[in-house]
Parts: structure tokens; sequence; C-alpha cells
């Protein structure tokens, strides 16, 4: 069995013999903390691939050596992480029409040659509802502004939002072409009685500071009739959804967002389906709920 977490620095991946055997690669800074690695070599062992995902840590003075890897018989494709969604944009030969439009990759699929950049991040995100059979939403309210909060309101638009209000600290310094609506932590709950979805996309309530909440414990009432989301997967279930639950709503974690986006960056890679049932079971014993 392969490893299922493979950490390192780009300049030791770059000495290290597994860069000249075929490789997956995810790209960011810091890295140690993702759990991509886990299941991605868990999905390779699964079908028995001869191949290995390794996260590495990159800074930006060195991804010129990064873009002249690419070109490397032994790499296959990548994921793509903080800080460098962006920055990475216009490193691939073409973009998936999704990634184009959002202007934003997390996964890169070398075919032959040449470099396509994707998003898996919007798939990611609504799969988790349509399998609740969730199939239209109207209006979303969204707790912050920071890198997955595209990935939301693209995959949103596709299942017929037309309203969208986010929720962040300083609204009247942002600018978007998204066209969506940006109020402050003191108007939420004027919005919230009239929207179908609550997201949370801040880090508030990550561990190691899982009492943390986007929501003020005297405000909670205001998330009824609401389905509420929280991208957060470390805890499963947390303070913000504890408290969405306590007004009877339903209730989704990050983690499904988290298998879903993985799943289809591996098959554009491997053109093999992703053991979902047994990376759901390894992580729900890694993860509390």
């Amino acid at each position: 069995m392969v490893a299922l977490f493979f950490y390192m620095k780009f300049s030791e991946f770059l000495r290290d013999p597994i860069s000249s055997r075929d490789h997956l690669l995810l790209i960011g800074n810091p890295i140690s903390h993702s759990i991509s690695p886990i299941m991605h070599n868990l999905a390779i062992d699964h079908h028995s691939l001869d191949l290995e995902y390794v996260a590495v840590e990159i800074f930006n003075d060195e991804l010129p050596n990064l873009f002249s890897h690419f070109n490397s018989i032994n790499f296959k494709g990548a994921n793509i992480t903080l800080p460098y969604k962006e920055i990475l944009f216009n490193s691939v030969d073409r973009h998936s029409d999704l990634a184009k439009s959002m202007k934003v990759i997390n996964c890169i699929q070398k075919v032959d040659k040449e470099l396509i950049g994707h998003n898996t991040d919007s798939f990611g995100f609504v799969e988790p509802l349509r399998n609740l059979g969730i199939m239209k939403i109207n209006s979303v309210l969204i707790f912050g502004f920071g890198g997955a909060t595209k990935a939301v309101i693209h995959g949103l638009r596709d299942l017929g939002m037309d309203k969208c209000w986010v929720v962040s600290r300083n609204p009247e310094r942002l600018k978007n072409d998204l066209t969506i609506n940006f109020i402050s932590y003191d108007e939420w709950i004027e919005y919230a009685v009239d929207v179908d979805l609550i997201v949370n996309t801040t880090p508030l309530g990550m561990y190691p500071n899982s009492e943390n909440s986007p929501v003020d414990e005297k405000f909670t009432e205001f998330l009824a009739d609401s389905i509420c989301y929280d991208i957060v997967y470390n805890p499963q279930k947390t303070t913000f959804l504890r408290q969405a639950e306590k007004q009877n709503c339903t209730t989704i974690s990050g983690l499904p967002m988290l298998i879903y986006q993985a799943s289809r960056s591996f098959e554009l890679w491997t053109g093999q389906t992703f053991p979902m049932s047994k990376i759901k079971e390894y992580l729900d014993n890694v993860f509390p709920s």
C-alpha cells in the first residue's frame, strides 16, 4: 500500500527520486495541513495505479522551476491551493469554460503535453446539495469573501440562484464582477429570513478554534427555515452547524465538498472513478462529527 501522506518542500522534491516517477502534485503554501494526499493516495491504491500524489510547498521565487517541471514526462497533473489558484491561472495552455469564467484554477490536467486548467471546487460545493435532492436555490447569504466564495457563487448559479448577499467585515471596500450584494455583519439578520441557503466560507469554527461561529448565539433564530452549509470540514459538525440544528435546519458539512472536488480532479487525471464511500469512511474516522 502506498503512503497516504507525502509532503515536502518543492526544492526537496526536485532532488528526490519520486520526481522521476509518475506523480501528481498538490501545490501551495502552507501545505502540511492538507488531506488531499490522503484522499488521492487512497484512490490510487484502490485502483493499483503506478502513480504517487505529493504535496509540495513552494515559494514565489521557485515558480519558474515549477513551470519547467510541468514539462517533465513524469508530471501527470496537479491540484492547486492557496495562494496560487489565481497566480497559476496563466501557467496552462487552455482552460475549461468554468475556470475561464472564474479566472481561478485548482486543478491542472495534462493531456499529452497540453496543460488544461480546471476548477473543481464549484462542482464539489454543489454536488452535496444535489444529493439531498436540492435542485433549485433562488437566494443565498454567504459569510465571508475568501478564496472559496467565487466557486460557491458560480456553483449556485447552476442551481438558478439570482439573489446573493455576501457578509463581510468591510463591505464598502469590496468590488467584484459577480453581481452580488455586500453587507456587514450588523445587517445580515435583515436578509437571512428571505434566503434559501446560508453558507459559511470563513474559517470560523475550524479546529482548533472550534467554538467560533460567524453567527452570534443571540441571533441563531434567524437561521431558521434555511439550509445551512459550512465549508469547514474539521470538525465536521461546527458550532455554526450545531446552531443551525437547534433551529431544525437542514445542515451540510464541508467534508462532502472536499471529497467531491477531489473526485472530479481524480477522474480528470486518471479516467478512473473515485472510491467515494471508502474515502468517506476513512475520513469519518479522522475528523470528529
